[in-house]
């Protein structure tokens, strides 16, 4: 019995595992190849799947994140890939959402109800995704801080010129909406002194309807480079985003920050309470779910081999029986329970909260994703250890889910910041 019990209840659940079985079908051809599976999302939309998490009041689903969370473990198990791509456009349309409905500038971060209208239509409409493109080669995980390379400056006329070029887009291929983030070179005219007033900038660029072929024709200078030949989520569409000297109006423009003074040396290091968590910071549940579903796909292949592997030297018997593999069986389950437990309380304590509650959900939230990121390696590796050989083969489900697990790790917060978020809550309680 895997938990939350209450995930048979939710609505569409039936639907989204018998849907996501065809998934899983195909999952391993999509891996071999690195291609991108458009049917999956052509299903998906026709369930309704991809506006689950916009708000009722804007034409969607208004799921929570605990029902999401239990939804995308499902896809997780069944095609990592594109549960990933899901993910990022779910939290996204959730967050963004959800802010607006209530009210919370600050966290709708200058999405206003008009613009958000417009990208929540096209997802209902013509099942199209959104996601940020962030990452750099110059810079790495936005996570980490660091100015991006991207740079934009404001035309004479009105509008917005930008060039730059952003990697791990994920669901790239399907991207009608992307937010960019650039940094918006200081107005020439600018005549003030003593501060930087390059500012951080926030774009969406709408690259247009999606056409008959699946393909989107604009903005002119934009282009999807497939550069994408990963290890691990071989068919998530992960490319690079490229922007030549592209043109934007000057409604693309959602927010722009400036960086300011360059911070002094820093003095002797002192402790410092962790940050305090936005009020859509629960979203980021939606990715580690998808691990989560992979650990499971793992366990149960294990299992399965365990069950029908009857070597001549048993007897008949098969190797479940013996009291080694057992253990190692018992071992997945136990870290399985964990993360699930873990995953599905935070989120579920999270629906809960109050807005004022959520600010300190930040060592939650950290737990969630530290616990479920490394359980679920741990039981990919116990599960291959079980199949032995036999799991190295290309032809075996395994290796793929011993490959695709290890991603997790990668998504923010990483390790260390997770265990320094604990630790700086433990040495600051009661100040």
């Amino acid at each position: 019995m895997r938990w939350p019990t209450s995930a048979p209840s939710i609505p569409g659940h039936a639907d989204l595992l018998a849907t996501s079985a065809r998934f899983a079908q195909t999952a391993d051809l999509h891996d071999r190849d690195g291609t991108f599976p458009f049917a999956n999302y052509r299903a998906l939309h026709d369930l309704g799947y991809l506006a689950r998490s916009i708000p009722r009041e804007f034409g969607g689903g208004g799921d929570g994140i605990a029902n999401l969370c239990a939804l995308q473990a499902v896809l997780g198990w069944s095609d990592p890939s594109t549960a990933l791509a899901v993910a990022m456009h779910l939290l996204f349309m959730g967050r963004v959402g959800r802010a607006i409905v209530d009210g919370d500038s600050s966290e709708a971060g200058g999405w206003d109800a008009s613009r958000y209208r417009h990208v929540a239509d096209a997802v209902i409409r013509e099942g199209v995704l959104i996601n940020s493109a962030a990452t750099e080669p110059e810079i790495g995980s936005p996570s980490r801080g660091g100015r991006p390379a991207t740079s934009a400056h404001r035309l004479a006329g009105g509008g917005y010129e930008i060039t730059g070029r952003k990697t791990w887009t994920t669901g790239s291929p399907l991207l009608r909406f992307i937010v960019v983030s650039a940094t918006l070179l200081a107005d020439p005219t600018d005549t003030a002194s003593g501060t930087d007033s390059d500012a951080m900038a926030q774009f969406l660029i709408d690259r247009g309807p999606i056409s008959p072929d699946g393909t989107f024709t604009g903005p002119p200078g934009t282009s999807i480079v497939e550069t994408w030949d990963a290890m691990g989520m071989r068919a998530s569409g992960s490319h690079d985003f490229v922007m030549d000297r592209v043109i934007l109006d000057g409604d693309s423009l959602i927010s722009a920050k400036p960086f300011g003074q360059r911070a002094p040396a820093a003095p002797a290091p002192t402790i410092t309470p962790p940050p305090t968590a936005t009020s859509g910071a629960g979203w980021a549940l939606l990715v580690p779910s998808v691990y989560l579903g992979v650990a499971r796909a793992a366990r149960d292949e294990a299992i399965r081999f365990a069950r029908d592997r009857r070597p001549e030297p048993l007897g008949g018997a098969s190797i479940g029986s013996l009291p080694v593999v057992q253990r190692t069986i018992g071992e997945m389950e136990m870290l399985l329970a964990q993360a699930e437990a873990t995953l599905f309380g935070a989120a579920t304590a999270w629906d809960h909260a109050s807005h004022a509650e959520r600010a300190n959900f930040g060592p939650t939230l950290a737990v969630a994703k530290y616990t479920v990121s490394n359980h679920a390696v741990a039981i990919a590796d116990l599960a291959m250890r079980v199949v032995g050989g036999a799991g190295l083969a290309r032809s075996h489900p395994i290796q793929r889910h011993y490959r695709n697990v290890r991603a997790g790790l990668h998504h923010p917060p990483m390790d260390d910041v997770a265990l320094s978020t604990l630790a700086r809550a433990a040495l600051t309680e009661g100040d």
